[in-house]
């Protein structure tokens, strides 16, 4: 017997002679029977061993006993339950099944093959099962007729993992034979080989001295690898105590204070985005990506034998070790929200994950979360920021002040680069008839439709995607005068262009330019939206321009604020070594998140928003969950929701459930929103939620957002 993680007891592959589970997706595999072949050694029945359950749940297990064994194993019955991940799904309040689906990587594609076993009287095949004289797809047959197959012993049965790409890798460091090993050393230098041929073609010599060093054992096939990040390790920081939160300092800093933190064992790191973790990967040569970005067959083998130090996103949290820490980077960072399944928000999931293994946890950020702040930490001074704000109530020009194009030109004369940054993409945010103030609206949305100049002009709703031609005359009153309102990316891209010699450069989501002559250092301005925090650094850029910095804060939820804060300090971060000026068109300069930024203190701002929402009773004081519920008739979803408030009279509280209101966005989708939202603790939550008929709406832990329908 093999000894698992949190002191369970597992019995050794080869005792097992068939399993029936089911995967997270719901598929029911059956594996086994009387007889049981193993392809090329991937066992179906290894990866269970150990894995605490998260390859799928085991329904029914077949095996063999020894003299002495019984009375061991009934000690333990099988339940087919986790203990270990229970946590989990009660904090989400979701079933385990959807949990393991979240976060597990797609379970690896099976090939399962049956035949008649050897010897057989072809005879006992049923009809319809005539063709498994051979070996056969098992998906094709009845499952009921190979069940009558497998009971009287004569069904053979194949499965195993479908192979991804294997390639060639080297396995010793060298080779007695000199001409072996220069081979050999030339495999070290490519690090794998696409096949036998391409060895020796890059190695220049013949396939046969390839095929020896195979037969030796030299080299061998193994899982392709990803290539490694270039850049230069850190010299690690070390602190006297492991801190449960550090925060400030220069991004360098921070680094070097995870490499002291992850100096010796294993490690498991958590990054909300790839981009960042790839930009902290290039610092630490001995860390093992683990991210959706990679290809299946990578993160299986990872995922099979986890260790030492792993950079991971969201998925990582459940791989299948304990390590000796856990670090949550940037744990604020609205990536970390899953749009859908459980829609879970992964950092405190990380918290429970920890407490439960027993080991260390710390958050390494700029900007504290405001859940996170009472933790016992180190704060680190930074550099204070360079922060013009220009008040749009007193200055003159638009969609950019006089002050604001004084800049630009600076940049212009001096060879530099500049980044606009815009929370709107098209050119306007809207049409306006400047007569009689109509808008052109999305038909299956509450929203005004956004202009987009390119081409003939199109107005497009983002959010359900609707597309139609702008008019030429107001719909209303016949005016000609339908004018853009709310500079959006492309008019900013406009002015900036027909003002400044300097080339323009567009980057969002949607669409990249080519940003090569920026990264070689040549001048240039680049207009975007929030994705170019994900971009590459640029390594003039002089300034940061925000032309209606309030854009990206007016927004229809709490943590509206919070988000804001992030973000200016995220700016100030764009060209390390040298911050730019970070220059904000503001209606609002004396808003807090400013004078934090003023200030000079990351830590400031946070805990005034703490205090306010600790006032509301609002998080992190109490676990918020939203309900949301939608319905084409306006007076139908309005009435279910009322059904919902209905249901909890005489267990809700007073203050622990705020609506049913309209959605920030009442109709997306050609559907109409209302929201309940709850408060409470996750088991004053689960007693709640437990009045409720869940197909009745759709459930939302630790909201982030607001508008716009939730994903299934």
């Amino acid at each position: 017997m093999e000894r698992g993680g949190f002191g369970q007891t597992f019995f050794f592959p080869a005792e097992v002679l068939g399993l029936t589970f089911k995967t997270p997706k719901g598929r029911v595999v059956r594996a086994g029977g009387v007889v049981v072949k193993n392809v090329q050694g991937y066992d179906l029945v290894r990866p269970f061993v150990g894995s605490f359950g998260l390859l799928g749940k085991v329904l029914e297990v077949v095996f063999r006993l020894r003299p002495g064994q019984a009375s061991v194993f009934l000690k333990r019955p099988f339940t087919g339950e986790f203990p270990e991940l229970t946590p989990h799904p009660r904090y989400l309040f979701a079933p385990l099944g959807q949990v393991l689906a979240d976060f597990l990587p797609p379970f690896p594609e099976l090939r399962h093959r049956v035949r008649l076993y050897p010897g057989a009287d072809p005879a006992l095949l049923p009809k319809g099962l005539e063709g498994l004289v051979t070996w056969q797809e098992a998906k094709g047959f009845d499952p009921k007729l190979l069940d009558y197959l497998r009971e009287a012993g004569v069904l053979q049965e194949e499965v195993a993992f479908k192979e991804g790409r294997r390639v060639l890798i080297p396995l010793e460091k060298r080779h007695p034979d000199p001409l072996l090993n220069a081979v050999l050393q030339v495999l070290w230098t490519l690090g794998q080989a696409e096949s036998l041929a391409a060895l020796a073609r890059a190695a220049g010599v013949g396939v046969g001295r390839v095929k020896r060093l195979l037969a030796e054992g030299d080299i061998g096939y193994g899982t392709p690898r990803e290539p490694s990040p270039a850049g230069e390790p850190l010299k690690p920081l070390f602190l006297p105590e492991r801190p449960e939160r550090l925060n400030g300092g220069r991004l360098g800093e921070r680094m070097r204070f995870l490499a002291g933190l992850v100096a010796k064992g294993s490690h498991l790191v958590l990054f909300p985005e790839v981009s960042l973790l790839e930009r902290f990967l290039r610092h630490f040569p001995q860390a093992r990506p683990y991210h959706g970005g990679l290809s299946r067959e990578v993160r299986e083998a990872l995922f099979r034998q986890p260790g030492g130090l792993i950079f991971a996103t969201y998925g990582g949290l459940l791989l299948p070790f304990t390590p000796d820490s856990l670090v949550v980077v940037e744990e604020g960072s609205e990536s970390y929200k899953l749009p859908s399944g459980t829609r879970a928000f992964v950092p405190p999931l990380a918290e429970l994950r920890a407490r439960l293994l027993g080991v260390p946890l710390t958050y390494l950020s700029l900007v504290p979360a405001v859940e996170v702040l009472e933790k016992p930490g180190l704060a680190f001074p930074v550099p204070k920021p360079r922060v013009l704000l220009l008040d749009l109530r007193k200055e003159k020009g638009y969609p950019l002040v006089g002050r604001a194009w004084a800049l630009l030109r600076q940049v212009e004369e001096k060879g530099r680069q500049a980044l606009v940054l815009s929370p709107r993409l098209g050119y306007s945010a809207l049409l306006l008839c400047a007569d009689c103030g109509y808008k052109p609206t999305c038909p299956n949305c509450a929203l005004p439709l956004r202009y987009h100049k390119g081409g003939r002009g199109e107005l497009v709703c983002h959010q359900c995607g609707h597309r139609e031609p702008p008019p030429v005359l107001c719909p209303e009153c016949g005016s000609p005068l339908l004018e853009p309102k709310g500079p959006g990316l492309e008019w900013l891209q406009e002015e900036l262009r027909g003002r400044l010699s300097l080339p323009v450069y567009r980057y969002s989501k949607e669409g990249k330019d080519d940003l090569g002559p920026l990264l070689k250092g040549e001048p240039g301005v680049v207009v975007g939206t929030t994705a170019f925090l994900r971009g590459p650094v640029l390594p003039e850029l002089a300034l940061v321009l925000l032309p209606y910095a309030d854009g990206f804060l007016y927004d229809s939820d709490f943590r509206a604020a919070e988000r804001y804060h992030r973000l200016l300090w995220a700016l100030t971060e764009l060209r390390p070594g040298r911050r730019p000026l970070l220059v904000l068109q503001t209606y609002t300069p004396d808003h807090p998140a400013h004078q934090a930024l003023l200030e000079g203190s990351v830590e400031v701002f946070p805990w005034r928003e703490k205090a306010l929402r600790e006032a509301l009773d609002y998080p992190p004081k109490v676990r918020m969950v939203k309900l949301e519920v939608a319905h084409r008739k306006e007076e139908r979803a309005l009435e279910e929701a009322y059904g919902l408030l209905s249901a909890l009279k005489g267990v809700a509280r007073e203050g622990e459930v705020l609506g049913p209101a309209p959605a920030p966005v009442p109709r997306v989708k050609g559907m109409y929103i209302f929201h309940l939202l709850l408060k409470g603790s996750t088991e004053r939550l689960w007693e709640l939620l437990s009045r409720l008929d869940r197909r009745r709406f759709k459930l939302d832990p630790d909201p982030h957002r607001f508008v716009g329908l939730l994903e299934d």
